[in-house]
């Protein structure tokens, strides 16, 4: 049965352009229904940004236009959809926005955006690597860089303020020309925004859009909708390929047990699968983390992710 998904945004629904995106990265069917946070309201009921401590927030309405909204008045009108739909039967809901850093009480499953953005960037805070953060606003960009739910100040990190004029683009990827890596952290960059800043500043870029859809794939995973895909279902997704080179060549068998671990399946499930002893699953499972210095299948996937921002 398909599972009943609610996406909720900061602006107007219908989000087409957006909820495409996101779809375009999961492989288990769903029905979905999204709700906007302004739904509703004339331009005049939308409350801009009225102190230096309301966080301003860029988001779209019904028309296309973009506005920018106090946080304040946001976080008041996501109490109000959430406990609309909270009580309508759905298996989970689905956050679609970042910069939203409180915690939501429902009774159904959230998939908190923001706090799946903190989730990835945390995975690759250690070490020397340095990121480059995007923000659509230059007030986002000047505030720090903060993990809220891990209670972290990033120290290695460099922040831009882009817009998405095709005019800027090269200016952008000139100032992150001594990152590691960029984070486009706002759902309103595109995948086709990546790919131009990717190609600007040969550096690997990821959206926070594609970041939510992964954490949106890998709960579906863990609510069992894709217990009954086959193997070669499951290597659709061809995650091993997104992966930069291990630093040894797996074998044949190693590549199968990591195609089957990416999906999400337990050692006895990948075991019943190859028709192979849970003993030699975890030996291959083993062996093919270590070439790829992961000790997680999350580490991996998120590795696979910035490979292949699109």
């Amino acid at each position: 049965m398909k599972k009943r998904v609610c996406f909720i945004t900061l602006g107007q629904s219908p989000r087409p352009e957006l909820i495409s995106e996101v779809l375009e990265h999961i492989r288990e069917p769903i029905d979905y229904t999204e709700i906007g946070a302004l739904d509703g309201l004339s331009d005049g009921e939308i409350e801009p940004p009225r102190s230096l401590r309301d966080t301003p927030l860029v988001t779209r309405l019904a028309s296309g236009e973009q506005v920018v909204v106090s946080s304040e008045f946001i976080n008041r009108r996501l109490d109000i959809v959430t406990a609309q739909i909270d009580r309508l039967g759905h298996d989970l809901l689905v956050l679609l926005a970042s910069g939203i850093f409180r915690k939501f009480e429902t009774s159904t499953p959230l998939i908190h955006g923001q706090l799946a953005v903190d989730e990835w960037i945390a995975s690759f805070i250690l070490g020397t690597a340095q990121l480059g953060v995007v923000f659509p606003l230059r007030k986002q960009a000047s505030d720090p860089v903060t993990l809220h739910d891990y209670g972290i100040l990033i120290q290695n990190y460099q922040t831009v303020a882009y817009s998405g004029e095709a005019s800027r683009i090269d200016e952008t990827a000139l100032l992150l020309r001594d990152v590691d890596f960029i984070l486009m952290h706002s759902v309103g960059y595109t995948k086709e925004m990546a790919q131009q800043l990717a190609s600007e500043s040969h550096k690997p870029v990821v959206t926070a859009r594609r970041v939510i859809a992964g954490a949106l794939h890998l709960r579906l995973m863990e609510m069992g909708s894709t217990a009954h895909h086959s193997f070669a279902q499951a290597s659709e997704l061809d995650l091993i390929k997104r992966l930069p080179r291990p630093e040894e060549p797996l074998t044949g068998r190693e590549q199968e047990v990591l195609s089957l671990v990416l999906e999400g399946r337990s050692n006895k499930e990948i075991a019943k699968q190859l028709g192979i002893s849970h003993r030699t699953v975890e030996i291959h499972r083993s062996r093919a983390m270590a070439k790829y210095n992961a000790t997680t299948a999350m580490q991996l996937i998120r590795r696979a992710m910035i490979e292949n921002p699109g």
